[in-house]
């Protein structure tokens, strides 16, 4: 087997293997290789001459503990049933995080199908969603604020404005911008999506992505910038009670519906995995945390990217590898969800992760490392 990146005479069976694995339609299809691949960011494995896996290693800037990291969000990942059991995605896996380090990358993201074929690799959980499955009946007593359009290029302004405020004390999120939305609406077009912008008193300060799903409305993201806007979006949903029994909503975990429905019991409210994580470069990312007065030697165990697999010492506000003996002993996994905020100290300790020689030890990781409200809503 050969793992190399794709030549653009690729593309079609390239397309093959995705229409396989994932059943997608032309619409979604024609959307995502016409606007979001490249071959300089595909990866596949050939097999006497045909290529039997692949997966892409999409571009993205998220922010991470204030600052932004470009990061490849790695999607698609793909094999012909006869090729599958031979490695592929191992070995494709592999290269990839190895490709990755050598990039200058120091965060990765995934959204696993199953979370078990990608832990042994590094990655871990580090973000979850709130969902909301509402009858539509529970929100008849929301008012409008203001009125809705749908919205256009012309309103991308907005709606990052809105974006930004709604996720500012968020971590973890996408920056976006005016490339991102435009690409954005052509994705939910695709998928026969809707966009629509709040409006009150001049001002835009909310907006709202769904789908129609046989008796459900799919609410895949809202932000907001008040609570006016937020019941007239949840009012917005209701004028949708004669096509939709009820509305699912997804949104970050402190969304504030939970606050406002006035029969609480009777909707469901569930907490969704959503996203992996995982860090590529150990060194640089501590190197961002601006250590400073943290004398500690800190064991990564890493079984994939050599360059993490070593005791950092961290001391006069620099990092260096040493040979002494380490102080904190942890894996890439656990690494990975205290980098990106999503557990605490504490937690990692009573979950048994951390292999620390004294409490102290424990004292000084929380001065390096605390919890946060994550939140992504990238799908591809």
């Amino acid at each position: 087997m050969k793992i190399r990146f794709a030549y653009n005479n690729d593309l079609q069976e390239i397309k093959n293997i995705w229409e396989y694995c994932f059943g997608d339609t032309e619409m979604f299809m024609n959307y995502y290789f016409d606007n979001k691949y490249k071959c300089e960011n595909t990866l596949v494995v050939e097999y006497n001459k045909k290529i039997i896996s692949s997966l892409q290693l999409n571009q993205y800037k998220i922010k991470i503990n204030d600052k932004i990291y470009d990061t490849s969000y790695i999607v698609g990942v793909s094999t012909l049933p006869e090729a599958r059991g031979m490695g592929a995605m191992k070995d494709m896996m592999i290269s990839s995080l190895d490709y990755l380090y050598n990039k200058g990358q120091v965060v990765s993201i995934l959204m696993p199908i199953d979370y078990r074929l990608y832990r042994k690799f590094g990655y871990e959980h580090c973000y979850d969603q709130i969902n909301y499955e509402i009858n539509m009946e529970l929100l008849k007593d929301f008012k409008l604020n203001g009125v809705f359009k749908k919205a256009s290029n012309k309103d991308i302004d907005s709606i990052i404005e809105i974006y930004d405020y709604f996720l500012e004390d968020k971590n973890g999120y996408v920056k976006r911008d005016k490339m991102y939305y435009e690409t954005l609406f052509k994705e939910i077009e695709s998928e026969s999506g809707y966009v629509y912008i709040h409006e009150n008193e001049k001002k835009m300060d909310g907006y709202i992505i769904y789908f129609k799903m046989d008796d459900t409305m799919f609410v895949r993201e809202i932000a907001y910038k008040n609570i006016d806007a937020l019941k007239s979006i949840l009012k917005f949903i209701y004028n949708h009670n004669t096509q939709f029994k009820k509305a699912s909503i997804n949104s970050v975990i402190d969304d504030k519906i939970k606050l406002i429905i006035p029969a609480l019991k009777k909707i469901d409210i569930n907490i969704k995995p959503f996203m992996m994580g995982r860090i590529i470069n150990v060194h640089k990312f501590m190197e961002n945390l601006n250590i400073k007065d943290i004398d500690l030697k800190l064991r990564v165990e890493d079984r994939f990217i050599e360059q993490n697999n070593k005791t950092f010492l961290i001391k006069n506000n620099k990092i260096v590898f040493t040979h002494e003996e380490d102080d904190v002993s942890i894996d890439i996994n656990t690494f990975s969800q205290l980098a990106f905020s999503y557990i605490d100290v504490e937690e990692a300790v009573f979950l048994g992760n951390i292999c620390v020689k004294d409490n102290k030890c424990i004292d000084i990781l929380k001065k390096m490392f605390n919890k946060k409200i994550n939140y992504i809503n990238e799908y591809i």
